[in-house]
């Protein structure tokens, strides 16, 4: 993970070393404060020696650090990756991914720029390949359907609809993937740097609404796969369940339960677009149970 290791001190990159890479999720940098790692999908204070015990052995940020971490990420060029911060992040090599904080500057109601930075949230991506292998055997009984993969932030969302987009496309299915923050497939050069099929084709970088309408007209794709739906993605959605071709997405939400409740998801909910859940356990577990939609009123009952 030598990317990560160029985004941070030597000191951070000292203390991650110690430890199993494939098991940090996050870095978490706030200026003049402790930093934390996600490990196992827990929180804890990194030292140089690894994890550590106490506050008092942590490493301290900088006062300026999560600035620093943002100039590294775009070579010094903060105009080239202004578009994406005024949306609250950075998309860097290899599918990492740096959550952003700081001051906004508004013009006419709007977001022109994002100043002070200070802090950041460093996502690291992990390719488990395999990890949607029995996950892909319930989805396609029957044939593949419209499916929401559903889990909280750090669940392991991404991780899964990745290795589920390699396993359907390499079996021979055209894939339009929508990888609006350049983690799925994490393009590089105009080649994805994580393995996402071989029938898979990229879009990378825009909104849902363009790729979805611009990849049913000109791409022909039998599944299409997109990260993280919210509210505004509700139309674009129902357009493609209309369309005949498949939809397979992620939702943020513990269990059935949350998602039912969120306004975000109610009218996708309420037109049943979605026929296929797949809920994903909180780590450390990680576990993936698949429902069918009558879940939505008559309860659990998985396949």
């Amino acid at each position: 993970m030598e990317v990560l290791y160029r985004l941070i001190p030597d000191e951070y990159a000292d203390g991650l070393r110690r430890l199993s890479i494939g098991r940090v999720s996050e870095l978490r940098i706030r200026n003049r404060m402790p930093v934390r790692v996600c490990y196992d999908g827990v929180y804890h204070y990194l030292g140089r020696s690894g994890i550590v015990g106490t506050v008092g052995q942590a490493i301290v940020a900088g006062s300026n650090e999560a600035e620093q971490v943002i100039m590294r990420a775009c070579g010094r060029s903060l105009y080239t990756v202004t578009d994406t911060i005024k949306r609250g992040y950075v998309s860097v090599a290899g599918g990492i991914r740096i959550g952003v904080c700081g001051t906004g500057v508004a013009d006419g109601g709007r977001i022109s720029a994002v100043k002070e930075f200070s802090s950041v949230d460093i996502r690291v991506p992990h390719e488990i390949k395999g990890c949607a292998e029995t996950l892909y055997g319930k989805l396609s009984v029957g044939g593949l359907k419209n499916t929401l993969i559903v889990s909280p932030p750090s669940g392991g969302k991404t991780t899964v609809i990745r290795d589920l987009c390699r396993i359907i496309s390499d079996r021979g299915y055209n894939v339009l993937l929508c990888d609006e923050k350049h983690e799925i497939a994490a393009v590089s050069c105009g080649v994805p740097t994580l393995d996402v099929g071989r029938c898979t084709d990229v879009i990378c970088g825009l909104d849902k609404n363009h790729v979805i309408k611009a990849g049913i007209l000109n791409l022909r794709p039998d599944v299409i796969i997109t990260d993280e739906l919210f509210g505004d993605d509700t139309e674009i959605v129902t357009y493609v369940a209309y369309c005949g071709v498949t939809i397979i997405s992620t939702a943020h939400a513990t269990d059935i339960d949350e998602l039912v409740s969120k306004p975000d998801y109610e009218q996708l909910l309420n037109k049943r677009v979605f026929s296929r859940f797949a809920v994903i356990s909180p780590p450390p577990l990680r576990t993936i149970a698949v429902y069918d939609d009558s879940i939505l009123v008559s309860g659990r009952n998985a396949v």
